[in-house]
């Protein structure tokens, strides 16, 4: 719906109204897929519409206002809740509070301020009409699991393969996103059978350094759930870790 919307010339914009849980997830995966340059902003409210407090108006008000600023063109897709602007491959939700949506170690893009919507920042990372992924060209996403790294595990991965899953993510140790020395073995045989596996941060901040001797390929940046999006989209063009890990470089 949202690249019949933007192919429609009477559309400036788009917004999607989402419930919070998984705003981030929809977000990245639109940021990825929806080819075009027009605004696409997600918006959401922690608090009912009933609640004392609720800031439901106030952040649809700011997405209509955000959505019809002509510097928000070009940005790919953008969440915007408590006044604040974020990209949608950074923004993650970390509590129920208003305020509770952070752009983990990179900052949000601006605010929606009572005068102007102010941007002071643009994502670089290749996104919507610079993406290779298009939606409208894909039939099915494959499966793919996220294995949580901690001791004494040995075999939820080989589970998880066992259950179909095309492609792994390493919800991993912080900095280089690793699993533990339990499961080490098991899922270097896993990414030596063909299968993928990408190493993410379980801490949600800093980079993983790529190393391209490695059997496995390094998630950059990305939170465990987002790197299973990208991983996913990555799949249905190859399973070759080197292209995937060009992927996790540009985008």
């Amino acid at each position: 719906m949202a690249n019949a919307a933007a192919e429609d010339a009477r559309v400036d914009g788009i917004i999607v109204t989402h419930g919070t849980f998984t705003t981030e997830e929809t977000a990245y995966f639109l940021h990825l897929v929806v080819r075009t340059e027009k605004p696409v902003v997600l918006v959401a409210s922690q608090r009912k519409h009933d609640e004392v407090g609720n800031d439901g108006d106030r952040n649809m008000l700011d997405a209509i206002r955000l959505t019809l600023c002509p510097e928000a063109r070009g940005k790919g897709v953008l969440v915007t809740l408590h006044e604040e602007i974020h990209c949608a491959r950074e923004v993650t939700k970390t509590n129920q509070r208003p305020g509770g949506f952070h752009s983990l170690g990179r900052g949000i893009l601006g605010h929606i301020e009572d005068d102007q919507v102010s941007f002071f920042y643009a994502p670089i990372r290749r996104h919507t009409f610079h993406s290779e992924f298009d939606m409208r060209e894909i039939r099915e996403l494959p499966r793919v699991d996220v294995i949580a790294a901690y001791v004494g595990d040995d075999d939820a991965a080989q589970a998880c393969v066992a259950a179909g899953a095309r492609g792994l993510v390493i919800s991993g140790y912080a900095y280089n996103g690793r699993p533990s020395a339990d499961q080490l073995a098991g899922i270097e045989k896993i990414a030596a059978s063909g299968i993928p596996v990408v190493l993410s941060n379980r801490g949600g901040q800093g980079r993983i350094p790529v190393d391209w001797n490695d059997p496995f390929v390094q998630g950059d940046s990305l939170v465990p759930h987002k790197a299973r999006i990208l991983l996913m989209l990555g799949l249905t063009k190859t399973n070759d870790p080197r292209e995937l890990q060009r992927t996790f470089n540009e985008y």
